[in-house]
């Protein structure tokens, strides 16, 4: 029985608020019902906008994750290429430093 009185109570506080608000705001109860509806689609719309755009961006993370992956051996052997580069050159700067080194010191 409680349970009633307080929904029925709710019900009846939560019309009464509004038929005041509707005539102290001067407004139509059927317009305001159409911006309501208005307003409660455009939010939904704004929802699934959201959930698409948070889709799309997980969907481009895997796809990121998934392109690193593949591009792994690339980027092993570019790294091989740059030390056996740096391996191949490391004595003609020791010999350009050297040389550099003899000229300042004159």
């Amino acid at each position: 029985m409680r349970l009633s009185h307080l929904i029925t109570g709710t019900v009846l506080a939560a019309g009464v608020g509004l038929a005041t608000y509707l005539t102290i705001s001067k407004q139509d109860p059927l317009t305001w019902g159409r911006h309501v509806k208005q307003q409660a689609k455009l939010t939904t719309k704004n929802i699934n906008t959201v959930k698409d755009a948070k889709e799309q961006l997980n969907q481009s993370a895997r796809n990121l994750a998934t392109a690193i992956e593949d591009a792994q051996p690339a980027f092993d052997e570019i790294q091989s290429a740059v030390d056996k580069f740096s391996f191949k050159i490391a004595p003609r700067l020791e010999t350009i430093e050297s040389t550099l080194d003899q000229m300042n010191n004159r």
